[in-house]
């Protein structure tokens, strides 16, 4: 598979591209990483509706969520092409429409095996084109701006990224890298929510969404340990993993407005704490 190795080099390490010209746009750079982080989990949440469809895992309600994803995933590439500061990022974001166009074909196909893996592919693909386009805005942030929402977004889509691979195997996609890549992303799961933790001692956040993330991952990882083992409990691994989707968005959400606040203030940040901050 041509690109696991760089998948794996994005599970792992962070990488930044330096971006330097502006121009007046309707939404921030903040705004814009905001969006665009979305985009990643958006793709790994299309994919997961297509497997858990050839699972035939609550059928309808993947259905439903994967044209829904689909008109989220266009209507934020929009948004992006419309605002784009530069060549640089508007060039990226023409080639991810590039992408997209083959993404959304193979997404929208008859679920089977041969979609699936042609899927997951594509996906990894845009993945790493999506969290790209990211990082160049992200770079036209000042220091420590938008690095939490980065965070709180990529445990959502490394989440959907788990439910993907864990669908896959369910539905015995032969390819022998899913459980390799199912341990990178599970090690790079666990070291976003080490993270998590240490932020939520500084009162960044409410904790208690943190503490209960955590709860949430303690029991996924029971049931990947029965992953490891051949057995498979799909609708309750999707609804945990859903949940703990839905609170790292919350956390995104939380970090976004406490960055914006900071930054209508005029402030930079000096410290590691959003709230630290925030709150002179």
């Amino acid at each position: 598979m041509n690109k696991l190795v760089s998948i794996r080099s994005f599970l792992v390490v962070i990488l930044g591209l330096v971006s330097t010209l502006s121009s007046a746009r309707t939404i921030s750079d903040l705004d814009a990483v905001h969006k665009a982080a979305e985009q990643r989990t958006l793709v790994m949440r299309i994919a997961r509706d297509h497997v858990q469809m050839a699972a035939n895992v609550d059928y309808q309600a993947a259905k439903a969520d994967l044209e829904s994803s689909l008109e989220a995933f266009e209507l934020l590439l929009g948004q992006l092409e419309h605002n784009s500061p530069n060549s640089t990022i508007n060039q990226r974001v023409m080639d991810i429409k590039q992408q997209w166009l083959s993404f959304r074909s193979t997404a929208l196909a008859s679920p089977d095996a041969d979609s699936v893996l042609t899927l997951i592919e594509e996906s990894n693909e845009l993945l790493l084109s999506t969290d790209i386009l990211m990082r160049d805005w992200q770079a036209r942030l000042p220091h420590h701006y938008g690095h939490r929402i980065d965070l709180a977004q990529q445990q959502s889509m490394l989440s959907e990224r788990i439910n993907l691979l864990y669908l896959a195997k369910y539905i015995d996609v032969n390819a022998d890298w899913i459980e390799e890549e199912m341990g990178h992303t599970v090690a790079a799961y666990e070291a976003g929510m080490a993270e998590l933790r240490m932020d939520s001692q500084d009162a960044a956040v409410d904790p208690l969404i943190v503490s209960q993330l955590s709860s949430n991952w303690e029991y996924a990882k029971l049931g990947l340990e029965q992953f490891s083992n051949g057995k498979y409990v799909p609708v309750v691994m999707s609804v945990t993993l859903t949940s703990m989707i839905q609170q790292t968005n919350t956390l995104a959400d939380a970090y976004h407005i406490r960055d914006r606040i900071a930054m209508n203030g005029g402030r930079v940040l000096a410290e590691s704490s959003l709230a630290a901050n925030i709150a002179h």
